[in-house]
């Protein structure tokens, strides 16, 4: 990858982010780093003090090019607040499929704490946040018919069924991972008993 001295930290994160797509993070070195990009592990050091402190820019642009991808389903009002929900939660599985190590480095427990505290976090702020969900579902409590129960509760259940699926599919322990028909019928499924009470 070609680049200038100006530009050297987003050089940096670019192919940091492309070694944990395609090659996983144990492949990420700052050797392996200095190796691809032909220069020198002082010149990583001026950006960044250790590879932990790469990983979580690395985590930044992964965040942000989900929200890329998630964030206008949601916000797509010519559906139902339910059907957002059926076509996001069906995206983010194909995401995770596709896209499987850097999945696991972003909801991972390793550097997740880290992430917070340096790129100051808050939830509210993020559509793809807790708090902007649950907004959207208290909204659909009052205007689609939603089952009225605790909203926080009923996004625990979805997140905690859809996020558990990711990780079975991830590692490999589904043998419905070729099978969009039977993912989405899965998630039709959840949405249905959480959100309908069916």
């Amino acid at each position: 990858m070609a680049y200038h001295h100006k530009n050297l930290k987003e050089s940096l994160v670019e192919t940091a982010f492309e070694i944990v797509d395609k090659e996983g993070l144990k492949v990420l070195t700052l050797r392996e780093l200095s190796i691809r990009l032909n220069i020198s592990r002082s010149a990583i050091y001026r950006h960044y003090d250790n590879k932990e402190a790469l990983i979580l820019d690395v985590m930044d642009k992964g965040y942000k090019q989900l929200n890329l991808v998630l964030a206008p389903i949601l916000q797509d009002k010519t559906h139902s607040i339910a059907k957002r929900f059926e076509m996001m939660l069906g995206e983010y599985l194909n995401i995770a499929m596709e896209q499987p190590n850097l999945y696991r480095l972003l909801f991972g427990n390793k550097y997740h704490k880290e992430y917070e505290k340096s790129h100051g976090h808050k939830d509210e702020n993020h559509l793809m946040g807790l708090h902007p969900l649950i907004s959207l579902l208290v909204d659909a409590q009052e205007t689609e018919g939603i089952v009225l129960e605790n909203p926080m509760l009923q996004l625990t259940i979805i997140w905690a069924s859809v996020h558990g699926l990711a990780l079975f599919l991830v590692d490999g322990n589904l043998l419905i991972k070729s099978n969009k028909e039977a993912i989405n019928e899965y998630l039709k499924n959840v949405l249905l008993k959480v959100l309908k009470g069916l």
